[in-house]
């Protein structure tokens, strides 16, 4: 029995080669029948019927492979259902038309109507087929997968609006639970696409306790109390562009916070009924759970970039190289040709990789350089990037010298220096910088000042070490 289902699996999996010829086959059978039709005097009878008869056998084919394919799950059931009675009904329709359009015979009755509407019959077909394929395409790529693509342009011109991501905040993040509160919104929002209760893609679901543990067909999901033996974190820390990497290409990616916070759940041991203060937290997992209190900073508009030079076009070569590493480059709009590059898989970059990146000096934006090994040295490559407006440095060596350094920056409007040697003097070095508009400083050498931000009237310096001042009213003893 166990050979049996075996042999069924391996047979489904020729679904994705089988189902494109009747899709040819049938098509182009109908393209010669309205040739033939509205112009007189073509005969393609016999090539008509020829693609009839080959589409209709391959559709049979894809239809039964089709059904081999499904029996593996991991598919959405109500998408399955249409896509599965709709491949059945072109493979019965084609076979109906082949049977019409054949010559040499009387028909009479129901089948003579029908010879009489054979073209129109025809036209169902690839009707069907249009909507066969695009659940079918829905099943493998997921919702909105050609309507996400379209330019912004016209999706306006549509009055298609981006589906808007659900912003997790917590009142009191310490009273919140652990999984149901923190973890499983991220699974939610980044995973359950392809591993929820629905579809189940490798068997794999992430919607409940149950699922998770269970694992999939490679085996188990997670190790309690050990990250890197979980496959569940192994896939999310993989080079962008791996087979096995998840999110995968094309889905909204996972952030570096949400992969740390991930991490510390299984490393305290897969906790599903504790409280976030029940669990040990280290100064970066506190900060990070701290920002869940709040509002995540709304998602950038490629306008804020309008006003830029045209960035020219990046090389591919070069590209392929630096994400075979694990930095990843991501681009921020299809418009123009500016990136945010972003080092989480790759902490071993240092102020040499800078170096690297200047060959595409004018296309970054955006540079995510947390938890890297780069330096001070390496500032003042970072302040000769003309169009870059975000930076973060967080918990990295860099110290008040890179400061005096980074100060020329042109167009720098965000810096993250929280865990850094920087203190209030190599704040105030940043003063010059008149686009500068948010300091984040948490844990640093900087301290509370209010006096920081007055160089350039508009920046906002967040230190996160307030100190309160001394009230005669506080020695007051009841």
């Amino acid at each position: 029995m166990k050979f049996l289902e075996e042999l069924a699996s391996f047979f489904g999996r020729f679904h994705p080669i089988l189902v494109h010829m009747p899709i040819g086959m049938l098509v182009l059978a109908f393209a010669m029948a309205a040739f033939a039709k509205f112009k007189k005097g073509l005969d393609f009878g016999s090539a008509i019927r020829f693609s009839l008869l080959l589409g209709a056998l391959a559709a049979v084919l894809a239809a039964i492979t089709g059904f081999l394919l499904s029996q593996d799950g991991g598919y959405e059931e109500d998408v399955l259902d249409f896509h599965q009675w709709l491949g059945i009904s072109v493979a019965v329709l084609s076979l109906l038309c082949y049977w019409l359009y054949r010559d040499g015979y009387a028909v009479q009755g129901i089948l003579g109507r029908l010879k009489s509407q054979r073209f129109t019959m025809l036209l169902a077909v690839v009707v069907l087929l249009g909507f066969t394929g695009h659940f079918g395409g829905t099943l493998t790529h997921g919702k909105g997968y050609i309507k996400d693509a379209l330019p912004s342009d016209i999706k306006g011109f549509m009055g298609i609006k981006d589906e808007e991501e659900e912003i997790m905040v917590l009142e009191n993040v310490q009273e919140a639970e652990v999984y149901g509160q923190v973890i499983q919104p991220i699974l939610k929002a980044r995973c359950q696409g392809c591993h929820g209760e629905k579809k189940q893609e490798g068997e794999f679901a992430l919607h409940n306790q149950e699922s998770l543990l269970k694992g999939g067909e490679s085996g188990s999901l997670l190790e309690a109390g050990n990250k890197d033996k979980s496959e569940l974190y192994r896939r999310l820390i993989l080079p962008e562009g791996h087979e096995d990497r998840m999110p995968p290409k094309g889905r909204k990616p996972i952030t570096a916070d949400q992969i740390k916070l991930i991490a510390w759940w299984i490393d305290s041991g897969l906790t599903f009924e504790k409280k976030v203060k029940q669990l040990e937290q280290g100064e970066e997992i506190a900060t990070i759970l701290k920002k869940l209190e709040s509002p995540a900073e709304p998602a950038e508009s490629p306008m804020l970039y309008a006003d830029l030079p045209e960035a020219p076009d990046l090389p591919e070569n070069r590209l392929d190289a630096w994400q075979a590493k694990g930095i990843k480059v991501l681009p921020i709009a299809t418009e123009n040709n500016y990136v945010t590059i972003n080092a989480i898989n790759y902490p071993e970059l240092s102020d040499k990789d800078i170096e690297d990146l200047m060959h595409i000096k004018e296309n970054i934006v955006q540079l995510k350089l947390g938890h890297t090994k780069v330096t001070d040295q390496g500032m003042k490559l970072l302040a000769s990037l003309p169009n870059l407006i975000r930076l973060h440095l967080e918990h990295t060596e860099v110290s008040d010298k890179g400061m005096e350094d980074l100060k020329s920056a042109p167009q720098l409007a965000y810096l993250n220096i929280v865990g850094t040697k920087v203190t209030e003097k190599g704040v105030e070095q940043l003063n010059s910088i008149k686009s500068l508009k948010d300091i984040y400083a948490f844990q640093s050498g900087a301290r509370f000042n209010p006096d920081i931000p007055k160089g350039n009237g508009k920046s906002r310096v967040d230190t996160g070490n307030y100190e309160l001042p001394f009230l005669e009213s506080d020695t007051i003893k009841y």
